[in-house]
């Protein structure tokens, strides 16, 4: 995925309309496709994302050239708890997840370190579990649409299976609220409780912030 030398420019205007709100009433990443007057926050998930939504057909970007090297360092700064055959399969496993669903790797690279520091066997004092942050009972029902094999609890502590699980996870929240900042609150608070907020004209972004301020940091800057 190729970024371009703009987005430098734009990403301040993006992020401080956002902040006011201004997208609450229309989507920002609409499921249907991107519509011809693209938005300055339209074309920013369109790079961060890759694909081009048109129907159920996704069109991916390719690969940016080296990101497994580039995503492989990345993870180097981090205490995984993974014995060093199974961290060095990382990388592989969120370049795989991300082409799934057309990701640009550094973004689910983001949301991992924001969720877990990368440290596989976390848990958090709500229950969840694993690289990516991933609630039993949601992770049930993820692992049923998905047909992963599920064992238990324990089963979110095989990273292969907890990046998939949360990649999917991520992506049915995307296309159900139509927009990534409020995927990633979603992702955090909770699909009903966001549900909530929005309903009282609260529209969270704490988190949101968190992960893209994490993606901006890590991501290879444009030559």
């Amino acid at each position: 995925m190729i970024f371009s030398k703009t987005f430098k420019t734009i990403l301040p205007t993006v992020l401080a309309v956002s902040c006011l709100g201004f997208f609450i009433e229309k989507p920002e990443y609409p499921v249907s496709g991107l519509s011809p007057s693209h938005t300055a926050q339209e074309k920013w998930e369109s790079r961060v994302f890759g694909p081009t939504l048109k129907g159920t057909e996704v069109t991916k970007v390719p690969m940016r050239a080296g990101a497994r090297d580039q995503v492989a360092k990345i993870l180097s700064n981090y205490k995984t708890g993974l014995r060093p055959g199974f961290k060095d399969q990382l990388p592989e496993l969120i370049i795989k997840e991300s082409n799934k669903y057309g990701y640009d790797p550094f973004l689910l690279t983001a949301l991992i370190i924001t969720e877990s520091s990368v440290n596989n066997w976390a848990r958090s004092r709500r229950g969840a579990m694993g690289l990516m942050q991933i609630r039993p009972h949601t992770a049930v029902a993820m692992a049923k649409e998905t047909q992963q094999q599920w064992k238990g609890k324990p089963t979110l502590f095989d990273p292969g299976v907890n990046i998939a699980l949360g990649a999917y996870y991520l992506n049915k929240l995307i296309n159900r609220f139509g927009d990534l900042r409020l995927a990633l609150e979603a992702y955090n608070h909770g699909p009903t409780k966001l549900s909530s907020y929005l309903r009282k004209g609260k529209k969270p972004t704490e988190y949101s912030k968190r992960v893209i301020d994490q993606y901006e940091m890590i991501r290879p800057q444009p030559i």
